[in-house]
């Protein structure tokens, strides 16, 4: 498995200029996807002073640019979920939401040189069982204001027994995207600190302080948290998601593909087309899991490549690569402020449609922050009724199995110890974030923690949060070089 996404094969090299050196600002926003780049945006553009915080060292290089690029109003079985959990008025809200997202990022791309292609998104379903919740998509997206149509022959040539079609969507380079948004934020003045892990946010006085604990600071009135899970988590938003992660294999294609599907079951497959460096691919992914407990990954990987020679005339693999992301009980994202604290705005949850419902939370978050309105607390009063508490309930019992499964099997120690390109690497294996036990990930060869999805590289680096801290060594000997 390659380390890199199809798209940064032919990636821009572009960074942002050297920031202005501003450590007192009107926001200050932790993260560097599609909800922190679409906040600063949103912020400066109504004359704010504002600087964005990121962990990488470049943009794009987390969930939105390792994202499939669908700029889609179908999205899966999302409107009938959450028209059956809330109702069809909050399901029209959240697709108005994305429409407007759509509507304000289209003209964005266009002004930076970003292509976008017209594609038909369909939800379809793969076998008989799954012809209900397709009609299901269908009424509900119809009951908002999409225009679908259903139909018994899957468009494409994808197997299947039924589809809900939605012609004339948009797709797009997710890296490409994320670049656009950047240079739209320095363009209005946004300042960017890149390779900055931000571990603590304090108040004091009115005012919020964000630091790596390194030296670096910045002071706002606000802060908005765009990290996946917020880190420094204040608004129990880890507890009523749960982080997912799946996977995308990209293969030559003789021809263009013009579907963007997804299917209405489990395990889900997606399916896109893409001109990769000007050839003709396909981009096949899915078969998604909470992350740290859906065994080897690589049986995932392999999945996808068997029903894509199975299913698809697809070529030779070009890349294959993973995305991580929160999911709530309800498919409703969450989006609010932290308990106790309404300077610090958090958005989360986002289920994997984060390229348009990011951008709904973010200018959702700007225009309380600039109009003087207070959100809610995150998370919100819903995830207490019964549906959804009995979710979230379930979920956190099986962490907790984790949790204690976890520091059973290791002992009074755990240890995470690797050898990778004939380094041998002996860490605690417990997670800085809240004290799972973190397990091997043999593809990408990293340690996952099975309770909310931190993840660590072989030398105990932090590669995701929501942990920041990276893992202790267990001692301060010379690192073992394996002789094989």
């Amino acid at each position: 498995m390659t380390t890199s996404t199809a798209w940064e094969t032919s990636a821009d090299a572009w960074r942002p200029p050297t920031p202005s050196g501003r450590a007192v600002l009107d926001d200050v926003i932790v993260g560097a996807g599609v909800v922190g780049l679409s906040a600063a945006i949103a912020l400066a553009s109504r004359g704010r002073t504002v600087a964005v915080v990121e962990a990488a060292g470049a943009i794009g290089h987390g969930t939105t640019g390792r994202s499939t690029g669908k700029l889609s109003l179908l999205q899966g079985t999302r409107l009938s979920v959450i028209a059956d959990r809330h109702g069809i008025e909050v399901a029209r809200r959240y697709l108005d939401g994305c429409r407007d997202a759509l509507t304000w990022v289209e003209p964005m791309l266009d002004r930076h040189g970003i292509a976008t292609d017209d594609a038909t998104a369909i939800t379809w379903a793969e076998r008989p069982d799954q012809d209900q919740a397709v009609a299901h998509e269908h009424g509900a997206a119809r009951r908002a204001g999409l225009p679908t149509r259903w139909t018994a022959e899957v468009p494409g040539g994808l197997p299947g027994t039924s589809a809900v079609v939605l012609e004339r969507q948009r797709q797009v380079d997710p890296l490409g995207y994320a670049i656009a948004l950047a240079r739209e934020a320095v363009d209005l003045g946004v300042d960017f600190h890149l390779d900055r892990r931000i571990r603590h946010i304090r108040s004091i006085g009115h005012r919020a302080v964000v630091s790596t604990g390194s030296g670096f600071e910045l002071s706002a009135d606000e802060v908005v948290v765009a990290t996946g899970l917020p880190i420094t988590d204040r608004s129990g938003a880890f507890a009523t998601t749960h982080p997912h992660r799946s996977y995308i294999v990209a293969f030559d294609h003789d021809g263009p593909v013009e579907t963007m599907a997804v299917t209405a079951g489990s395990p889900t497959i997606s399916v896109r087309g893409a001109r990769l460096d000007g050839r003709e691919a396909v981009l096949v992914g899915g078969h998604g899991h909470v992350v740290g407990r859906g065994g080897p990954t690589g049986q995932h990987l392999d999945a996808l490549r068997h029903w894509a020679h199975e299913h698809l005339d697809v070529g030779r693999e070009i890349a294959a690569w993973s995305a991580q992301d929160q999911t709530t009980p309800d498919d409703l994202p969450i989006v609010g402020r932290a308990a106790g604290d309404p300077a610090i705005h958090v958005a989360t949850g986002l289920g994997g449609w984060g390229l348009l419902a990011g951008v709904a939370a973010a200018r959702r978050i700007a225009g309380a922050v600039t109009e003087g309105e207070t959100l809610p607390v995150a998370p919100p009063r819903h995830l207490l009724r019964p549906a959804s508490l009995m979710s979230i309930l379930g979920r956190n019992a099986v962490a907790l199995s984790d949790l204690v499964g976890g520091w059973a099997g290791a002992g009074l120690r755990p240890r995470a110890t690797s050898t990778v390109d004939g380094c041998r690497r002996s860490l605690s294996g417990v997670c800085t974030h809240l004290g799972g036990v973190v397990r091997w990930n043999e593809v990408e060869r990293s340690w996952d923690c099975p309770l909310h999805g931190s993840r660590f590289a072989p030398d105990g680096r932090v590669i995701e949060g929501p942990a920041t801290r990276p893992l202790r060594p267990l001692n301060d000997q010379p690192e073992e070089r394996n002789p094989q």
